[in-house]
């Protein structure tokens, strides 16, 4: 066959007789490149979008939607003679896009979150103040009185209680009155006769009188003169006129006695007692308390033991007051 029949612009080849080679030529312009490029087949229409499913686990991955038929390729135009490349020809428009492929099913609905903590319960709110206290109402209408029904039978007597526990004992209640003396008893049998008793010792009986008719006026702790001695023995006793210490030459036992009235100007206290050098000697105080110008008779008798020989002996004015003493007898008797 003869390509020559085939197109406009074939080279028809020449008879299979080769000579040399002659010269290569100049390269010629390079020619348009090929044809223009066919366009590009419309792009499918985008299926509507699915809607936006709640938000909890990631579903799992839909399937992958059907890719859509490509459109179909444009015709390739024809190659242009060999010369110069040729301009691009302009992109065809982009077919349309594919339907979008269904929607994925819904992935499953997320755990519920955990319940959070109750939060701390807030302070009691302070007790309000009480409020003030409404006024009274008006007093209601008194209703009739009933009539009193009859009393009722006295019910039978109930059995008697036990006996309570002893109460605690009273406090002790006043001494009462002393009661009247009761008669005197009569006078019981006398009593045997005690057998007699040793002899004492024989009394010397020396004794020494002293008197005096008044004293006069003596003051507080002032002895009084004795004037007149009768009887008196110097071995055991002395004394010297007009004087009034008595002295106690030897030991022993003496019985001391006196006696002499007293008044004073002063009412109060008016008192006697003997002295032994100085010193009072108990069992002969004698006190009597008088009004202004009263006479009061003072007086004492007593044992006395003289341990010391030379011991002085004197009556004394013990009141408080000054006082007058009138007869006045003071004896001292040695007994052993």
């Amino acid at each position: 066959m003869n390509c020559c029949n085939c197109c406009d612009n074939c080279i028809c080849p020449k008879p299979n007789l080769r000579g040399p080679t002659g010269p290569t030529g100049p390269t010629g312009p390079t020619g348009p490149f090929g044809g223009p490029t066919g366009a590009t087949g419309p792009t499918g229409a985008t299926g509507p979008t699915g809607p936006t499913g709640p938000i909890g686990l990631t579903g799992a991955r839909g399937i992958t939607g059907l890719t859509g038929e490509m459109g179909p390729t444009g015709p390739t135009g024809s190659t242009g003679p060999q010369g110069q490349q040729g301009v691009p020809g302009a992109t065809g428009p982009t077919g349309p896009t594919g339907p979008t492929g269904p929607t994925g099913a819904t992935g499953a609905t997320g755990a519920t979150g955990a319940v959070g903590a109750t939060g701390p319960t807030g302070p009691t709110g302070a007790t309000g103040a009480v409020g003030a206290t409404g006024p009274t109402g008006p007093q209601g209408i008194q209703g009739i009185q009933g009539l009193t029904g009859d009393t009722g039978p006295t019910g039978p007597t109930g059995p008697t209680g036990a006996t309570g526990a002893l109460g605690p004992t009273g406090p002790t209640g006043p001494d009462g009155a002393t009661g009247a003396e009761g008669a005197t008893g009569p006078t019981g049998p006398t009593g045997p006769t005690g057998p007699t008793g040793p002899t004492g010792a024989t009394a010397t009986a020396l004794a020494a009188n002293f008197a005096t008719d008044s004293s006069g006026d003596i003051a507080n702790d002032a002895p009084i003169t004795l004037d007149d001695v009768a009887n008196l023995d110097p071995t055991d006793i002395t004394h010297s006129g007009s004087s009034s210490d008595v002295t106690l030459n030897t030991t022993g036992t003496y019985r001391i006695s006196y006696s002499a009235n007293a008044t004073s100007t002063t009412a109060g206290v008016v008192s006697l007692a003997v002295k032994e050098n100085g010193t009072e000697i108990q069992p002969s105080i004698s006190s009597a308390n008088i009004g202004t110008s009263e006479t009061a008779n003072l007086g004492a008798s007593f044992l006395y033991t003289n341990s010391s020989p030379g011991t002085v002996l004197t009556l004394v004015n013990e009141g408080p007051n000054n006082t007058t003493f009138n007869n006045v007898s003071f004896n001292v008797e040695k007994l052993s």
